[in-house]
């Protein structure tokens, strides 16, 4: 079978004969397989009944194959991921793993989510612990000895993005996470933003634990998030309270060998949304994430020449090719908070266009905001064009 065209992908998004959508970045769309995928796994339970063996037999043998897809999309085992209902959530999970004392220190960037800025903050008033950001609007090279400096044999963990979520900047992870091995400082990768952008290959980066969302560029269900963590880490990974061997294990089984999935999974689950993230997954495979990455980074181009060549507008985002994926972020000189609020509705309702009002710094300064754009694999040349027009025009107002 051939692979799917960015064509055909953008026809499983009936939201795209609706509006302009360029808010993949906060919430992508759920494409029209994904919602199939969940709808009928939840009306098989319903019918048949959950608690049935024929049931669950059918439930999750599709479960696994999701997984299955899930893993191929990151280059990973199955059993090395843990599911669950968001990126936060995932973040949390590896935060609470560790045995975080009063002195200790967390490194990350001032380029990160706002979970992760507030989770910055709540272990500083909780644990005492030292909070070491890193400036990321520098170079790579100058952040890289910025980073080199902040990371000492006393920090317990680093946290780095991806892809930042304010201007959309490709970070230099890979030379990020041997700094920090370098010192023996376990590194979490927030790739939230990179993940169903273009390829990401868990192993290769070389972190220690990578959270990831559904909803976003994945086009997955909302609810949807996961950690994947390295094998090395996998026997010392305890997010919850949780024994060696279970309560109900018969005396004298054999240990069973922890995995991710057993120690972060727990309780009851959301089966049709994990067999939704695994259809996600398997789709935009089909597609290609190189594909998609091309035609992004294409219609990016376009996108960033003609605002910066448009005066009152600055481009946030790196303009150098390979530095910055499908997000971009602009700025309007002598532009208010509230103006840049207006402007954005009025492309909404005037223009049938959805860009989002994004906060550039956590905790945010007042005033210091800008418009995030994000292009993914099903927007259009018209569309970006359409856009680009609609913004001259709403300035003009």
């Amino acid at each position: 079978m051939g692979r799917m065209t960015l064509d055909e992908l953008r026809e499983q998004l009936p939201v795209t004969e609706e509006v302009a959508y360029f808010q993949t970045g906060t919430y992508g769309p759920a494409l029209a397989p994904v919602v199939k995928a969940v709808r009928e796994s939840m009306e098989y339970e319903a019918l048949h009944g959950p608690a049935r063996p024929a049931t669950r037999a059918v439930i999750m043998e599709k479960e696994e194959e999701a997984r299955a897809n899930l893993a191929e999309l990151l280059n990973v085992e199955p059993h090395e991921l843990g599911l669950g209902s968001n990126t936060t959530r995932s973040m949390q999970r590896v935060l609470r793993n560790i045995d975080w004392q009063e002195g200790d220190e967390f490194v990350t960037t001032s380029l990160e989510h706002v979970s992760a800025a507030d989770a910055s903050r709540g272990l500083e008033q909780e644990r005492g612990v030292t909070l070491k950001v890193v400036d990321g609007d520098e170079s790579d090279a100058a952040f890289l000895e910025s980073l080199d400096g902040a990371v000492t044999e006393r920090a317990k963990l680093m946290l780095i993005s991806h892809v930042a979520s304010p201007n959309g900047r490709i970070m230099p992870v890979r030379q990020a996470v041997e700094i920090a091995h370098e010192r023996g400082v376990p590194a979490l990768v927030d790739a939230a933003q990179s993940i169903g952008q273009f390829p990401v290959d868990a192993q290769a980066l070389g972190c220690d634990y990578l959270i990831g969302s559904g909803p976003k560029w994945l086009l997955g269900p909302m609810g949807s998030g996961y950690v994947w963590v390295a094998p090395d880490h996998t026997e010392s990974f305890r997010p919850y309270f949780t024994p060696d061997v279970g309560s109900w294990t018969k005396p004298g089984a054999p240990a069973e060998k922890p995995t991710a999935r057993d120690r972060a999974e727990f309780g009851t689950y959301n089966h049709p949304l994990v067999i939704g993230l695994g259809t996600a997954a398997r789709t935009l495979m089909d597609v290609g994430l190189d594909v998609i990455r091309d035609h992004a980074a294409a219609l990016s181009k376009i996108l960033r020449e003609e605002m910066s060549d448009t005066p009152g507008v600055n481009v946030l985002t790196p303009m150098e090719p390979g530095k910055a994926a499908g997000v971009t972020t602009l700025s309007f000189d002598g532009c208010s908070e509230e103006d840049l609020q207006a402007l954005i509705a009025w492309l909404d309702a005037e223009r049938n266009i959805l860009v989002k009002f994004q906060w550039l710094s956590a905790p945010l300064i007042p005033g210091h905001a800008g418009m995030r754009i994000s292009v993914a694999g099903f927007n259009t040349e018209e569309e970006v064009h359409h856009l680009i027009t609609s913004i001259r025009e709403g300035m003009k107002r």
